[in-house]
């Protein structure tokens, strides 16, 4: 049996082996991210062993560069499987190679960490899943953008119109930004008419605001206490910022009614949990993937870096840790978002958040310990195909 580890790279990768007692079985390659370097990939397999079940291929989870050599070395009859990194900086450790950095080491590395078994089985995504988790990374990618713009939209309005944020109770609202978008900062409203603002607030608030909040925002203008000095470049920013702030809002709403369809196409009963949206729930889905892949629930646990790390000596223990966070992040997001909403909402989860509390464990803490009940909830909805029942 032969453990071959690739250093996965953007432009080219790195592929080394070693046999069943760790030694080099020959010299590493470096190939080029390409249909030919895959091919002389394979040719360099075969020179290794004659059978592809005498091989096992492990790669770091490297950004995406890693799925086209995955799938190539799949459909060529080799196993492989995908490597979390922080178990190669382990083995790295343990062979004291911390100060040493080349691609062909950490090929050699990786196909040692193979041999140990530190490795999960790796397979990707149908169509479906993977189209999934596309849209579900790309719509956080979104929101997180969205975020950032108000923030530095925030930031304007606090040093030229610190009276805004009063003006309105979610200065970020439509209503709001259409404001913004009209005339952002008390010199811009200056050359404006009270007219022309009510009818702006009017018609964006489809009628519930008008002349009185009018009369308040250029009342508060004219009396504000804000720095002039920038405005026109401040009033220009904020303007482009208002329509950044809808235009990815928009691009948001489009992403979240694709990511929905396919959620119904999917795995549609993780909507009967308790606490789990559409778009929470499709990430789940998404970063899951194929739940017969694990084991058991613990495993899904594990695979989200919700478990708790261990810190035991002589007669002192800890009685658990912080969290691992050594899985899928984007897993780990959306179940505990998840989770902060099922406690409200799921008597037993409630019953269960409350007793963490009354331990004296702070709602964080108490929320990621309903995220692992939870996980051990979706493994089973999504394991029998059916929906959420409390009492089971």
């Amino acid at each position: 049996m032969y453990y071959v580890g690739v250093d996965i790279a953007k432009r080219a990768h790195v592929i080394g082996a070693v046999d069943e007692r760790g030694k080099a079985a020959c010299r590493a390659m470096q190939f080029d991210n390409s249909g030919e370097g895959f091919g002389r990939c394979v040719e360099w397999l075969e020179g290794l062993a004659g059978e592809p079940d005498d091989v096992l291929v492990g790669m770091e989870a490297t950004g995406h560069y890693w799925m086209a050599l995955f799938s190539h070395l799949v459909a060529a009859g080799y196993r492989a499987c995908v490597i979390n990194p922080s178990q190669v900086r382990a083995v790295r450790k343990l062979k004291g190679l911390e100060r040493v950095k080349n691609d062909r080491v950490d090929a050699g590395l990786i196909a040692e960490t193979l041999r140990i078994g530190q490795y999960d089985p790796s397979r990707l995504a149908d169509d479906r899943v993977q189209s999934l988790r596309v849209l579900t990374r790309y719509h956080q990618s979104i929101k997180g953008d969205v975020a950032e713009a108000k923030t530095q939209l925030t930031c304007i309005l606090d040093a030229y119109f610190p009276e805004y944020e009063r003006l309105f109770s979610d200065p970020m609202c439509e209503s709001s930004l259409a404001l913004l978008e009209l005339a952002p900062l008390p010199a811009d409203l200056a050359r404006r008419r009270t007219s022309t603002v009510a009818r702006t607030l009017r018609e964006a608030s489809r009628g519930r605001l008008g002349d009185a909040r009018a009369d308040e925002v250029m009342a508060a203008a004219r009396a504000s206490v804000g720095h002039r000095i920038g405005s026109e470049a401040a009033s220009m920013q904020a303007r482009s910022l208002v329509r950044t702030i809808e235009f990815l809002q928009k691009e948001a709403d489009k992403v979240a009614a694709q990511v929905s369809a396919l959620l119904h196409e999917v795995e549609p009963l993780v909507l009967t949990i308790p606490g789990v949206g559409e778009v929470t729930g499709a990430q789940i889905v998404a970063e899951i993937g194929d739940v017969s892949r694990f084991p058991n629930a613990k495993a899904l646990v594990r695979y989200a870096g919700l478990d708790s790390s261990v810190s035991q000596s002589g007669e002192f223990d800890s009685g658990g840790g912080p969290i691992s966070k050594g899985g899928d992040p984007y897993l780990r997001r959306a179940v505990w978002l998840a989770a902060n909403r099922a406690w409200q909402y799921d008597p037993r989860l409630n019953e269960f958040y409350r007793k963490k509390r009354s331990e004296g464990k702070p709602h964080r803490v108490a929320v990621t310990a309903v995220a692992r009940k939870l996980c051990h909830i979706v493994y089973a909805v999504m394991r029998d195909h059916e929906e959420y029942d409390p009492d089971r």
